[in-house]
C-alpha cells in the first residue's frame, strides 16, 4: 500500500541567492528550471526579519536585498515554502535594549554568560514585534504571490528549527522575562515550592533533579505556546504551517528541548519536517535514525517531511557549483549508500514529502535516491497509507533523553570530563571515509556517535525487520489509544539506567518488555 509523495522541495536561501548567483536573475532562473526538471515541485527559501525591518520599528521592506527573486519561482510553476527567520533581532534595536529582548545563557557558566542577539521567547516585547513581522509577512506574500505560496515556517532558531537557539552547548533561555514566566508557571501548578532553573556542567551519569525536570517541561510548554500562536497566524491566512524539527532522541535533547507531542496535537500545525544530516556529533551515523524520527512523528492529518542536508558531503563553492570530493572514489560511494538507505527508511516508515537542502546543482538529485541507475524523484513511492497499522510499539518516555548530556562514543573527554565510552564501529566501513566535523573530527578514522541514540536505533532496527509498521510513543496516554493498539503484537519500553520513571514519564505505563540503553 504505497503512493506517490505529497510533495518535494529544494532549498534556496536568500544568502545563497547572493553568494551563489550574485542576485543574477538569469542564473536564478536556470537553478529553478533545473530544479523543476529534476522533479522538485517547490522551492523553500527564507525571509530574515533582520534583513526586512532594518531602519525602525514597523518599517518593513519586503523587496530589499533582492528578496523579490521569489516571483521567478511562481513564474516557473513551482510552489513557494517561505521560512520566516526570526532568530536575529533587527539592527535598529539599541544595544542597551538587548538585555530585555535577547536570549541569555546561564550566568554561572562563564562561556554562556553573555547577551546574545537572538530573540527571546520570554520577552513580551520581543514576541510582540515577532508577531507583527509574521502577520505583515503573511499579508504581503499571500497578496503578492497568491496560491503560489504553499506554506510558511516561522522559526526563532539559528538553524531554522523549532527549538531554542543553540551555541556553545549552552542551554537557553535565561532571559529575565523567561525566568519570571517560569516562576509563574510553577505557581500556577501549585507546586509546594518554587525552584530556580539550572544549567548543569557535563557529567557522565544522568541528571534527574526536580529543577531540570520542571525547567525542561516549562521550556517545552513555551515552545508549544509560541509556535502554536505563530501557526495560528498562518492558519488564519489559509496557508499550511510547516515546522522544522531538529534531530532528537539523543543526548542533545536536554539542551534543545522538544515540543513535538504538543505540536502534533495542534490543528494549525499542518506540516512537520524531520531534519537530519545523519551526523549529529559530526560523524556519520546509522541512516535508520531517519526512520526513527518518522515513526515518532507520523500522525493522521499531518504532512511529515524528511529534509536531507547535503552540504557536508557535497559542499558548494561561491559560484553555486558542487565541490568534488574525489568523484568516483569511496567518498561518493559511501555518500550514495548513506542517503539511499536514509530515504528508504523514510519511505518504509510512511514519510509524506521529501526536501533537499543546500544542493546547489539539483540535476544531481538522482545520486541521492535509492534504486538502480537514475531514479526519478517523482517515481518514489511511500508506505503512507493510514490502513497500515503498527504491529510493534516502542514506548520512549517524554523526558528520558533530557537526563543525559553529550554522551559520545569514542571521545576521550568533553569539557575536561572523561566518560570512557568505547568507540562504536561505523554503520558501514565506508562511512569512515566521509567528511567529519565537530566532535567527529576527533575520530578521523571512525564515526562519533551518540551512545544512547545508537542503542535506540538497534532496538528499532530489530523491530522494523520483523514488523511492517513500528510506532514510537513518547506519552503514556498514547498506550491507551485503542486504534493504535488494535494490531500490536509487541511493545518495548525504553529506559536509561539511572533515570527513575518519576523523572522520565508523564503517566503510568502498561506492562511491556523493557530495554535499558
Amino acid at each position: 500500500m504505497t503512493s506517490r509523495l505529497e510533495g518535494t522541495y529544494a532549498t534556496l536561501w536568500l544568502q545563497q541567492v547572493h553568494s551563489w548567483f550574485d542576485s543574477d536573475s538569469e542564473r536564478i532562473a536556470e537553478f529553478l528550471s533545473e530544479s523543476k526538471a529534476a522533479g522538485f515541485e517547490g522551492i523553500m527559501t527564507d525571509v530574515p526579519w533582520s534583513w526586512t525591518e532594518r531602519e525602525r520599528e514597523g518599517d518593513f521592506d519586503f523587496k530589499s536585498f533582492s528578496k523579490d527573486w521569489m516571483g521567478e519561482v511562481c513564474k516557473q510553476g513551482l510552489k513557494l515554502h517561505i521560512v520566516l527567520r526570526l532568530n536575529e533581532l533587527p539592527p535598529w534595536i539599541p544595544e542597551n535594549e538587548l538585555d530585555e529582548l535577547s536570549e541569555r545563557g546561564f550566568g554561572k557558566r562563564e562561556i554562556c554568560n553573555e547577551v546574545f542577539k537572538s530573540t527571546s521567547m520570554g520577552s513580551t516585547r520581543a514576541m510582540g514585534m515577532v508577531n507583527q513581522f509574521v502577520a505583515r509577512s503573511i499579508e504581503f506574500y499571500t497578496s503578492e504571490y497568491g496560491d503560489c505560496v504553499e506554506s510558511f515556517s516561522p522559526t526563532l532558531n539559528n538553524e531554522l528549527e523549532t527549538r531554542y537557539t543553540q551555541e556553545r552547548d549552552c542551554m537557553r533561555d535565561f532571559n529575565p522575562g523567561m525566568l519570571l514566566k517560569f516562576e509563574k508557571w510553577q505557581q500556577d501548578r501549585n507546586f509546594e515550592s518554587v525552584v530556580e532553573p539550572l544549567d548543569y556542567p557535563l557529567q557522565c551519569s544522568p541528571i534527574v533533579t526536580t529543577e531540570l525536570q520542571r525547567w525542561w517541561d516549562f521550556r517545552n510548554d513555551v515552545l508549544a505556546e509560541v509556535y502554536g500562536n505563530l501557526c495560528g497566524l498562518v492558519s488564519n491566512a489559509n496557508r499550511r504551517c510547516l515546522l522544522h524539527i531538529g534531530e532528537f532522541f539523543s543526548s542533545t535533547d536536554r539542551i534543545n528541548g522538544n515540543a513535538i507531542s504538543s505540536l502534533l496535537a495542534m490543528p494549525q500545525v499542518t506540516d512537520l519536517t524531520m531534519d537530519s544530516n545523519m551526523a549529529l556529533w559530526g560523524g556519520p551515523v546509522s541512516p535508520s535514525i531517519v526512520g526513527v524520527l518518522i515513526d515518532a512523528s507520523r500522525k493522521a492529518g499531518k504532512i511529515i517531511h524528511y529534509e536531507a542536508a547535503t552540504e557536508r558531503i557535497f559542499p558548494c563553492d561561491n559560484s553555486g557549483k558542487i565541490v568534488r570530493n574525489g568523484e568516483g572514489t569511496d567518498i561518493l560511494a559511501a555518500a550514495k549508500l548513506m542517503y539511499n538507505e536514509a530515504i528508504n527508511r523514510a519511505l518504509e516508515s510512511g514519510v509524506d514529502a521529501l526536501g533537499f537542502t543546500n544542493l546547489c546543482e539539483p540535476r544531481f538529485i538522482s545520486d541521492f535516491l535509492p534504486g538502480e541507475g537514475k531514479t526519478e524523484l517523482l517515481s518514489l513511492r511511500s508506505a503512507r497509507s493510514t490502513e497500515i497499522l503498527p504491529t510493534a510499539i516502542i514506548y520512549l518516555p517524554f523526558r528520558l533523553f533530557a537526563a543525559v548530556d553529550r554522551q559520545i562514543a569514542g571521545i576521550e573527554s568533553i569539557d575536561g570530563v572523561k566518560c570512557d565510552h568505547p568507540t562504536i564501529p561505523c554503520w558501514h566501513p565506508s562511512f569512515s571515509k566521509l567528511p567529519k566535523f565537530g566532535f567527529g573530527a576527533k575520530l578521523p578514522g571512525g564515526c562519533a556517535q551518540d551512545i544512547y541514540q545508537f542503542k535506540l536505533i538497534e532496538v528499532w532496527d530489530s523491530l522494523r525487520l520483523r514488523h511492517e509498521r513500528v510506532s514510537i510513543v513518547i506519552d503514556a496516554e498514547g498506550l491507551d489509544d485503542e486504534q493504535l493498539l488494535s494490531e500490536v503484537k509487541e511493545i518495548v519500553s525504553i529506559n536509561i539506567k539511572g533515570v527513575p520513571s518519576e523523572f522520565s514519564e508523564r503517566g503510568k505505563v502498561k506492562e511491556s518488555e523493557k530495554k535499558d540503553l
